[in-house]
């Protein structure tokens, strides 16, 4: 249709108001969407090097652990906690493995170093 007034036809200004403030909207929901994941994904990837870096032990760390010791010392020569695969009222057995799976598992009777084996530790 031809404008007898040769001006343009915009829509009312109430209407342009709400399309502006959809498209920031959108704009501001997709940059918070984006930082959010953003922020998710990077945090996972912090996460994995710190928890490969405990898990490594070697052979020399294995000689260290003598009979009698607590499992606090243990771990503080393992450097990382274990995971405790089997418990009865006086005995617990604990596995530390690495990436590589290399283990050392240990017996507590009474919360103290009873025996110790390893798989694959040079």
């Amino acid at each position: 249709m031809i404008n007898p007034n040769n001006k343009p036809n915009y829509p009312p200004p109430r209407i342009r108001l709400l399309g502006v403030m959809f498209s920031v909207g959108v704009a501001l929901s997709s940059g918070l969407y984006y930082g959010f994941h953003q922020a998710a994904n990077s945090a996972k990837q912090h996460e994995q090097p710190a928890q490969t870096e405990l898990y490594r032990f070697s052979r020399a760390e294995y000689e260290q652990l003598k009979p009698g010791m607590s499992l606090t010392e243990v771990r503080s020569i393992i450097l990382y906690r274990g995971v405790e695969v089997n418990r009865s009222a006086t005995v617990a057995t604990f596995v530390w493995e690495n990436p590589n799976g290399y283990k050392i598992t240990a017996v507590f009777e009474n919360d103290l170093l009873k025996s110790k084996e390893q798989s694959g530790l040079r």
